[in-house]
């Protein structure tokens, strides 16, 4: 109860404050505990961020229940569908980490992530190429869903899903074109 407190007040100052601007102080006074009980759960502010950061990745289905392999487009639309409408439930975190305060670093331990689930490097036959690929896709997917959530959510999840694979499908034909490194 009281680590939810502490998480929800720093929740809280994010909406209005940058993350580098939160003390332990403005922390404890929002949540209205002492800080020796904020220093019993964490060590400072950014271990408090990384503890939410954490609760979070764990319960992104994207990551936790998706397959090793996907078979169909169709699969595939069922498990963005499944990511985007948990992020539309859990609006108010995402909006903290995806569109303000430090989403540069969230954002990437969920690019991260999607290149360890799938094991992107060690599946292809141009190891750097297919890493990138998955960096350029997957960060133009989180940047399409900034722009969804910015803009309220305006259409359903299915439809965003099925729009992120057709974009990350048209991005993955540069590894079948004749575009070759040298």
């Amino acid at each position: 109860m009281t680590k939810k407190l502490i998480k929800d007040a720093y929740l809280e100052l994010l909406e209005t404050n940058p993350s580098e601007k939160i003390s332990v102080t403005d922390i404890c006074r929002k949540a209205d505990v002492n800080r020796s009980t904020f220093y019993m759960y964490y060590e400072d502010p950014i271990i408090l961020r990384q503890d939410i950061e954490n609760d979070l990745m764990e319960q992104i289905p994207v990551l936790s229940e998706m397959p090793s392999e996907i078979t169909s487009d169709e699969q595939f639309v069922a498990i963005l569908e499944s990511f985007f409408t948990y992020i539309k439930d859990n609006d108010r975190m995402f909006r903290i980490l995806i569109l303000q305060s430090d989403k540069r670093a969230f954002n990437r331990r969920l690019i991260d992530a999607v290149l360890r689930k799938y094991h992107v490097e060690s599946q292809s036959s141009n190891p750097m190429l297919a890493k990138y690929e998955y960096v350029f896709i997957v960060s133009g997917a989180i940047g399409l869903l900034g722009a969804w959530m910015e803009g309220n959510y305006p259409i359903s999840a299915r439809k965003f899903s099925e729009m992120v694979l057709k974009m990350g499908l048209k991005a993955a034909e540069i590894e079948n074109s004749d575009f070759r490194l040298h």
